[in-house]
């Protein structure tokens, strides 16, 4: 019907232009509106259809198995629209999302209803069919029910290899499901233990929080202990928790680590304590940790790493206390091209998605709190409500991290800069940076 798809949708809109019922621009409608005539057109489905769509593994099937599944989305799109900015009513990501529904009521009208079903609807006064919308989104734009992936450089500064073509945008995505293997031959995976935001009926309240994981099988980790409190759109909007971070701080932190932690399928957690020193600067973020026990990133030994905005990561290792060496090294986004991977955005969770309202007790806390737990990618974190502070993360092929004394004030300068020996003299090493130490000039970055 059409050779791209705008052309493929007008020639579509021409045709339900003129069938049995009174049709509007996709535009017109609003997602309320388009949530209402989801509800009409599924209480009016033949089943007999969707069945014989499933046993062929056709496309056309309904990729759910109930409606809750439908609210649960269509209630959290209402407070993403509602509490966020890139979100709300009028932009992209509102009107692609308006334009996906679009598309698959008219799926649904055309290919799981009966013509006598069709004709008893165009009957009616008030039904009105959306029309096709005038194309696609395009890469990296759209609701919950375009295919999701992450890469690194959606929550990290992603900084522009010198010399370099321009950094490359992730590549679309081939196919539906999950962006990483759900299920793995050597690692145990269950809901409660692992939830992707790309999974399929997303995750309820309590599901995908993890715990403390010591091996690979089904009974080599304790669940973190968890009571369901409210869906998305039973908590108050005046009550709801932000998952973003301050912009300077510094907080104490226990961690269980796997690195380098990119697969599902290979884990090894190691047990760590840091302090994590946060400042957000002109140039971009500072990322600093001070190891007090256990590994740090690719060392064995406590120490100390820097992560700059222009993609230095320094880390230095320790013995009895005091810094013996540093190594430098830009690590390269395995997904977005021409891209390093600088360090976390204050406001890296701006397209977090919302589960629902906890009462849970944090690891090595041992106390309950109530919390409003959110997710991006593989990634989860914890709000206290009472807070609005970060007090869990958990990514099951990763890390899991408890936070505890913030500590809101901006850290001083001697407490968080790079030391000259990282860059200077005997005791460092450069394996891959490519920056000039300590920070670039602010035009070489791409934020």
């Amino acid at each position: 019907v059409g050779a791209v798809p705008a052309s493929a949708f007008l020639n579509m809109n021409k045709v339900l232009s003129v069938g049995h019922a009174q049709t509007a621009a996709c535009e017109t409608f609003d997602h309320s509106k388009l949530n209402d005539l989801a509800r009409l057109l599924y209480a009016a489905r033949s089943s007999e259809l969707h069945e014989m769509y499933k046993h062929r593994a056709d496309k056309r099937a309904l990729h759910f198995d109930s409606l809750e599944y439908k609210e649960t989305l269509w209630a959290a799109e209402a407070v993403a629209a509602e509490t966020l900015l890139e979100m709300a009513p009028g932009s992209e990501s509102y009107n692609h999302t308006r334009d996906g529904k679009c598309a698959e009521l008219v799926m649904w009208y055309i290919h799981h209803l009966s013509e006598g079903k069709r004709a008893l609807l165009g009957k009616l006064e008030k039904f009105v069919l959306p029309l096709m919308p005038h194309g696609v989104a395009p890469a990296g734009v759209g609701g919950h029910e375009y295919a999701l992936q992450i890469s690194c450089t959606d929550c990290h500064v992603p900084v522009h290899v010198p010399g370099a073509p321009p950094i490359r945008p992730a590549p679309p995505r081939n196919g539906t499901g999950p962006q990483n293997p759900e299920h793995c031959e050597d690692v145990w995976y269950n809901r409660t233990k692992r939830c992707d935001w790309d999974y399929e009926p997303f995750c309820s309240p309590c599901e995908g929080v993890g715990g403390l994981v010591w091996g690979p099988g089904e009974h080599d980790w304790n669940p973190m202990p968890c009571k369901a409190l409210m869906k998305p759109e039973e908590i108050p909007k005046d009550n709801l928790t932000s998952p973003l971070w301050p912009k300077a701080f510094t907080v104490q932190e226990y961690a269980d680590l796997t690195f380098p932690g990119r697969t599902p399928c290979k884990i090894n957690f190691k047990n760590s304590t840091y302090t994590l020193h946060y400042d957000t600067r002109p140039d971009g973020p500072l990322y600093h940790t001070v190891g007090h026990s256990g590994p740090s990133g690719p060392s064995p030994f406590p120490g100390k790493s820097w992560a700059l905005a222009n993609g230095n990561f320094y880390n230095s290792v320790q013995v009895f206390g005091k810094d013996v060496f540093c190594v430098c090294l830009s690590p390269k986004d395995p997904i977005t091209g021409n891209a390093i991977t600088g360090p976390l955005r204050w406001n890296f969770l701006d397209t977090a998605r919302l589960i629902g309202r906890e009462l849970i007790v944090p690891e090595y806390l041992k106390k309950p709190m109530v919390a409003d737990h959110w997710v991006k990618g593989p990634h989860h974190f914890w709000i206290e409500v009472a807070t609005n502070l970060m007090v869990r993360e958990w990514q099951p092929f990763n890390g899991h991290q408890i936070y505890y004394d913030w500590n809101l004030t901006k850290p001083d300068p001697s407490a968080i800069d790079v030391p000259e020996h990282c860059y200077k003299g005997l005791l460092h090493y450069n394996i891959s940076c490519i920056a000039a130490p300590p920070s670039p000039p602010p035009a070489v970055l791409i934020i």
